[in-house]
């Protein structure tokens, strides 16, 4: 079972708003700061499947870290050109994942976690989806399966 959901939703939180430039303590805007926890949510329900996908298909070779996992569970999934893959935006990525991204879906803890921290914001959200906001190595280093240790 793949733990580790709420540090990696606190660390990809704390990484959309610094990237959006919206305070997180203090005197805040909390429409934006609703934006920043529901493009956290957005994010760690990308990871939660990718975390999933280099379960069922990593190797000791090649676990998919990072973006790999990414291009590699497009590629399954539409066998799409890799030069195609590899150019797609982040938003294209996930409007493409789109059916497999629904919070209520996900394993386990990424469902409940992330269910638990959507009931409590307003459903407000920016109007894009910037490349930046995503950072794939986050999950490789704070994602973990709780079996292998």
């Amino acid at each position: 079972m793949l733990k580790g959901f709420a540090h990696l939703f606190e660390k990809t939180k704390e990484h959309v708003a610094e990237i959006r430039k919206v305070k997180t303590t203090g005197f805040v805007d909390t429409n934006g700061l609703s934006c920043v926890y529901n493009r956290a949510i957005q994010l760690c329900a990308l990871d939660a499947v990718l975390a999933q996908h280099r379960v069922d298909f990593g190797t000791r070779y090649n676990d998919l870290k990072g973006i790999s996992a990414l291009h590699h569970k497009l590629l399954q999934k539409y066998k799409w050109p890799l030069t195609e893959i590899r150019s797609l935006s982040l938003s294209d990525a996930m409007l493409a994942l789109h059916d497999e991204l629904k919070i209520e879906t996900l394993p386990g803890e990424a469902s409940r976690i992330l269910t638990s921290i959507a009931l409590n914001q307003h459903f407000v959200v920016f109007p894009d989806l910037l490349d930046e906001e995503w950072d794939p190595t986050f999950a490789d280093k704070l994602l973990y399966n709780s079996e292998d240790r």
